[in-house]
């Protein structure tokens, strides 16, 4: 091999290998920071509309659906095994004349993080919900076991398991069918879709959800859709 083509050769090679570095650190850049990059925790809020199908209306005293609109938050305190805590509000109104109305307060929780502002957690509480006339408004004691996965930057997806005692209404002390150690349970899929990325110093993920519920109550099923946008930060 000629001395000059030798030269364009290693000229090529160092070329490509510039290129080759260049373009990891620019992929190690565009990664998302993961959990040891945490300093605080996490927080997110969501703003949602849900409608719900009620199985066989007469069980909940002819309450055929149920459409209801709020906000729920939760929030992670610790980097990674983390104190979890959160709240829920919502209102609406029933198929069959009635007002829905709904508050939780999760005051204890403990979570485990996961990659960029994912988690693993256990949420308990106390609330208090219903419909007039259709459900009776009723002290609530609620649990709910949550899982939050980053898939991409912009795809995000969760499942929830939440179950509620009503030790104050026997009207709706009925042990729910699948769990009948409990009075009233809810299993979802969620979906998000939008972006997450870095601004001053924090990891933010935002975009519109959508969640499918399945809910044991009064001896009856109910299927639920749901529609929202959501806001959360990591740091």
């Amino acid at each position: 091999m000629s001395a000059g083509r030798a030269k364009k050769t290693a000229l090529a090679g160092l070329v490509a290998a510039s290129a080759l570095v260049s373009v990891s650190a620019s992929a190690q850049e565009e990664e998302l920071p993961g959990v040891e990059d945490r300093r605080y925790g996490l927080a997110s809020v969501n703003m949602f509309l849900r409608y719900t199908q009620v199985r066989d209306p007469e069980a909940m005293h002819n309450l055929s659906s149920l459409l209801m609109g709020g906000l729920s938050a939760r929030a992670l305190y610790g980097k990674r095994i983390a104190y979890a805590f959160g709240l829920g509000l919502e209102f609406g109104a029933g198929g069959a004349p009635g007002f829905g109305f709904g508050f939780e307060l999760y005051p204890a929780g403990v979570a485990v993080a996961i990659g960029p502002s994912g988690y693993f957690g256990i949420f308990g509480g106390i609330g208090v919900n219903g419909v007039t006339a259709r459900v009776p408004m009723t002290l609530v004691l609620p649990a709910e076991v949550r899982l939050e996965l980053d898939v991409t930057k912009r795809a995000r997806v969760g499942a929830l398991f939440a179950v509620g005692w009503t030790p104050a209404d026997d009207v709706r002390q009925t042990r729910a069918g699948l769990f009948p150690f409990v009075d009233e349970n809810t299993m979802a899929l969620t979906a998000r879709f939008g972006k997450t990325f870095e601004k001053y110093g924090n990891l933010m993920g935002r975009g519109y959800f959508f969640r499918l519920e399945r809910r044991e109550q009064m001896r009856t099923v109910s299927l639920g859709l749901v529609f929202g946008w959501e806001l959360e930060v990591a740091n």
